[in-house]
């Protein structure tokens, strides 16, 4: 009976040892992915007329704090924050009951030194006066005198006037508040004129020289000015190695405002080597990083991060850094490629 069932399960366990050592085969080569067909441009360089390109903030021509030359107490305001003033024009005063007695009695000094002065004058002529009493009758009549113009002055310095036309940007004092010496009353700002002013690497500062035109765009005002470099500062910064110039701008209606930014470009009059590529090959990503993807030596599409400096019309963008000359790059199909994809070409 034995015998006779192990005979029985001996041709079911020939299958399955057949079934598992079929399962134990290696299985064939998974298909290789397929390379993307793709159009490739080497990068070349060709002489373009330089264009240099900066972001200014717009700066007053003159900026300028005043305050009261005496101490008091302020009685009047004339003018708000945001106004504009004429040279000249009052902006404040203080209480100056105390200048007008000190020169009533100044006044009084003055006309007691002078009649004394004149009496002993003429003792003196005659010989009559010591050298010394005509000295000290000379000395308190100049002392009368300077008395009277010091208290003068100080009437004069109660009242506060604008040194020049401008814009009141702060009024730092109130009615009944006290004014002194040295700390400041307003700050007017003078915007017939303006800078433009910006930052410039070292490898670019060559490229200045005072004098030179340039456009600025506001976008705030959707509007382009000219402008001319007026400044260059010779000394750079310590940290960063960069050297600031101040572009001038004629103020025309005022519309330029202290604080707004503006896009200043300046075209020396020379040409240098630069790298074009067609637009339709830069790809921007969600986190607005432009790149192209150049072929390398296994055929792979390698992604690589450009800066686009400017664009000739809509078909051309100049890279300011990324690629450089010999560079394989792919200027169709890469919409459809990831970073080490296999391409043909």
């Amino acid at each position: 009976m034995i015998k006779s069932n192990l005979v029985k399960a001996f041709p079911l366990l020939v299958t399955t040892l057949m079934l598992s050592a079929c399962g134990n085969k290696p299985t064939e080569t998974q298909d290789k992915p397929k390379p993307v067909k793709v159009t490739t441009q080497q990068v070349e360089e060709i002489n373009s007329r330089q264009k240099l390109s900066y972001s200014a903030t717009i700066e007053p021509d003159i900026i300028t704090k005043i305050g009261f030359a005496v101490p008091g107490v302020i009685n009047n305001v004339t003018v708000k924050e945001g106004q504009f003033v004429r040279q000249g024009q009052l902006l404040a005063s203080i209480d100056a009951t105390e200048y007008d007695n000190a020169l009533i009695i100044a006044n009084a000094g003055l006309e007691q030194a002078e009649d004394m002065y004149q009496r002993l004058n003429e003792l003196y002529q005659k010989g009559s006066l010591p050298a010394k009493d005509y000295i000290d009758i000379k000395t308190k009549l100049a002392q009368a005198k300077a008395s009277k113009s010091i208290n003068s002055k100080h009437i004069a310095d109660s009242k506060l006037y604008a040194p020049m036309s401008g814009i009141i940007t702060e009024k730092l004092i109130e009615r009944g508040s006290m004014a002194a010496p040295g700390v400041p009353a307003f700050t007017i700002i003078k915007t017939d004129k303006v800078y433009a002013k910006i930052t410039v690497p070292e490898n670019e500062i060559g490229s200045f020289k005072v004098g030179m035109q340039s456009n600025v765009f506001i976008p705030t005002l959707s509007d382009s000015v000219k402008g001319t470099i007026s400044i260059i500062n010779p000394q750079a910064d310590a940290v960063s190695k960069t050297y600031s110039a101040k572009i001038l701008l004629n103020n025309i209606g005022q519309k330029l405002l202290p604080g707004m930014i503006a896009n200043v470009e300046i075209n020396p009059n020379k040409y240098v080597p630069v790298i074009t590529i067609p637009a339709t090959a830069v790809l921007r990503d969600a986190d607005d990083i432009t790149y192209v993807f150049v072929v390398n030596a296994e055929k792979k599409a390698v992604r690589k991060r450009i800066t686009i400096s400017s664009l000739i019309g809509n078909k051309e963008a100049v890279v300011k850094d990324g690629l450089t000359k010999g560079d394989l790059i792919i200027v169709e199909g890469q919409t459809q490629l990831r970073d080490g994809s296999l391409v043909s070409f």
